[in-house]
């Protein structure tokens, strides 16, 4: 009996000092859900400025762009947006030249768009169900303001370092780096790389348009 009680104990003795070596499972540093409460806190906040009559179109801007500048990776919606073909005939320089005047007009074109729930209190956003692969989360929402809606659909990538960030935005179904893409590829068939940088500077690369559902 005592060699059984003794064998028994050892045993439970060699569990517990296994269970203990046995490394936990690791959370990752980043979920994905970190990515839909990033997308929905940015938007609260952009909506907060926009209803707020005591601030000037400038001082909104301001503000905006600090919101909204963490949730976007804009060097890889740069590269991306003009293409690899494209973006391996600019040198340094024209590359870094290309994604400031790139991001500058992204920038505006957001603006724009956005303007259209400026003081709107009825404007509400819905976050749906986000989907994963990987290294990407995508976050649909829908937009509803003024008797209309907007379909979005936010694409994240994990970015080193970083977190998640933004890398496409789907509107109503239409990429936004899909639509610059085509259009910087029709430029680039006729257009030096200096040519295309002087035509972006004078804001000559239209904006994807966006369609509101009924």
């Amino acid at each position: 009996m005592k060699k059984i009680l003794a064998a028994a104990t050892a045993a439970l003795v060699m569990v517990l000092v296994l269970a203990a070596s046995a490394p936990a499972e690791e959370k990752p540093a980043h979920p994905p859900e970190d990515a839909v409460k990033l997308l929905e806190e940015s938007i609260d906040e952009v909506l907060s400025v926009l209803k707020n009559q005591d601030l000037t179109i400038e001082e909104q801007k301001e503000k905006i762009e600090a919101v909204i500048d963490p949730v976007f990776n804009y060097g890889l919606i740069a590269r991306l947006s003009l293409g690899p073909r494209n973006w391996r005939q600019l040198d340094r320089e024209q590359r870094e030249i290309f994604v400031e005047r790139f991001v500058r007009r992204l920038k505006d074109s957001y603006f724009e768009n956005i303007a259209m729930v400026q003081g709107d209190a009825e404007t509400q956003v819905e976050i749906r169900e986000k989907t994963v692969q990987e290294n990407r989360v995508h976050v649909p929402i829908r937009a509803s303001m003024k008797g209309s809606s907007m379909d979005m659909l936010y694409k994240f990538h994990l970015s080193e370092g970083e977190g998640w960030r933004v890398y496409d935005v789907e509107i109503s179904g239409v990429s936004i780096v899909a639509s610059y893409r085509s259009q910087f590829n029709e430029v680039m068939r006729d257009l030096s790389a200096e040519e295309m940088l002087e035509q972006l500077r004078t804001m000559e690369v239209d904006t994807p348009e966006i369609e509101n559902q009924q």
